[in-house]
């Protein structure tokens, strides 16, 4: 396995400043490298853990912003310390997930509401490992906040039954801090609807249910978003079009690369010069994301171009 010589993945070995400065690293001096106190280090060893990958928060707001916000001294490319750790977490055997499912419009062809989406519906089931009838659905639709996004939250639930989810093993949760973390540990499969990013993401920010989404991906719960519910696992939801470097808009970091959703419709708006992939989802396509990175799904049945 990699040598572990730091707690947030940067890599130590190497790097010109141990000799300049003597800087022994901050797991030889308990957190104390040669510019000072890490709040990072320290917290890992405060909580016991070798290095960030094995929390179960990662990426918490203090690593967000050492990775993330800073184009001039931050990880090139962005998030790079942050692979590093769930690598390190992966190889161990600690934190090993692998069923994240980032869809653009669910599991049917929008444009054929007969027509299933069977690519996508197979890497669902693969990553749900027991049959549809037997999950335990957790469905949030709460960034429909407008009556066609409430028509196709309607439309995603009924996905879910077409395909073998029984209604009585669907919940129905409009975040608002009332569920606790056991409460939801008891779902195999957290849904995301589509519609307003910024408002869902403000909703899971301020009721803490965040830390609720990471803990049940890293306990290999199956995340499955669409839309705004895909946007918000990137690392920013305004990475494509706005402010990369925005804490405000800081997103979950589920995978690391900008996702745009609908792109059929709008085919000539990819972003050049971005700090990370800029990946453009159409109406077939989905990406299924794990622990080392992320790969596209699509139904070259439904493909149109993009």
């Amino acid at each position: 396995m990699t040598k572990i010589d730091s707690r947030c993945g940067l890599r130590c070995t190497g790097c010109k400043w141990k000799s300049s400065h003597g800087c022994g690293g901050c797991i030889e001096t308990d957190g104390h490298p040669f510019h000072g106190e890490c709040p990072i280090a320290v917290c890992c060893q405060d909580k016991g853990l070798t290095h960030c990958g094995e929390c179960d928060m990662i990426p918490c707001d203090k690593m967000y912003a050492y990775s993330y916000l800073d184009p001039e001294h931050g990880d090139k490319p962005q998030g790079a310390r942050v692979e590093v750790c769930r690598r390190w977490a992966a190889e161990s055997g600690i934190q090993k997930w692998e069923n994240v499912l980032l869809t653009d419009a669910g599991f049917y062809n929008p444009r054929d509401l007969n027509q299933p989406l069977t690519t996508i519906i197979d890497r669902f089931a693969k990553m749900l490992g027991k049959p549809f009838i037997e999950a335990k659905v957790l469905f949030i639709p709460t960034a429909a906040q407008d009556d066609e996004g409430r028509k196709v939250a309607a439309f995603l639930k009924d996905e879910l039954f077409r395909i073998g989810v029984l209604p009585e093993n669907l919940t129905v949760h409009d975040i608002d801090g009332s569920l606790t973390e056991e409460e939801a540990m008891a779902f195999d499969v957290i849904f995301f609807t589509g519609g307003r990013d910024g408002y869902l993401l403000d909703r899971v920010k301020q009721t803490g249910f965040d830390k609720i989404i990471k803990k049940m991906v890293y306990a290999n719960k199956v995340y499955v978003g669409q839309s705004a519910g895909s946007i918000i696992a990137t690392p920013n939801i305004r990475g494509c079009f706005g402010d990369p470097y925005s804490q405000e808009t800081s997103g979950l970091c589920l995978v690391n690369a900008y996702i745009d959703a609908h792109c059929n419709f709008k085919p000539d708006l990819k972003q050049q010069d971005l700090p990370l992939p800029h990946i453009m989802l159409c109406d077939h396509q989905a990406l299924a994301v794990s622990w080392s990175g992320y790969e596209l799904v699509e139904e070259a049945s439904a493909r149109q171009v993009c």
